[in-house]
């Protein structure tokens, strides 16, 4: 990937791969020029590092990543284009994880590509992923 597409949205998975040193997934993240993370991903990896037997170090962990990212805060823009989309989706016949597409409205109203191995968000319009190899 080229710095020119470098504004680059974590989904909880590139972040939980990222952690466990995956090569490709580290260097995509490295080499964003913009490293972005919806609020509701923060949730996510909040919430599995509460329910996780190392509660503490890995709460601490997602802390410390989340502050190398820019939080994209679920607004009235965000609101508006997740209803879209979640319209968009049932006229589709594309039933999606709710948290998904309120991540994929964050990362288009910022104008990211999505960082995600969920393929679901392939068929959302004018959403640019990008995968890594496991």
């Amino acid at each position: 990937m080229s710095k020119a597409s470098g504004r680059i949205a974590v989904d909880s998975n590139a972040v939980i791969a990222y952690r466990e040193g995956n090569a490709e997934a580290c260097h995509l993240i490295e080499e964003a020029e913009v490293l972005f993370m919806p609020v509701v991903v923060l949730g996510e990896l909040l919430y599995g590092a509460m329910n996780s037997l190392r509660k503490e170090e890995n709460e601490r962990d997602v802390r410390d990543f989340a502050e190398q990212c820019v939080l994209i805060y679920t607004d009235e823009s965000v609101a508006t284009r997740y209803a879209n989309l979640r319209c968009e989706l049932k006229r589709l016949g594309r039933p999606t994880p709710e948290n998904d597409i309120w991540i994929a409205a964050a990362c288009l109203e910022v104008g990211a590509s999505l960082m995600s191995r969920d393929e679901h968000f392939n068929c959302m319009e004018n959403l640019r992923v990008v995968a890594w190899i496991q």
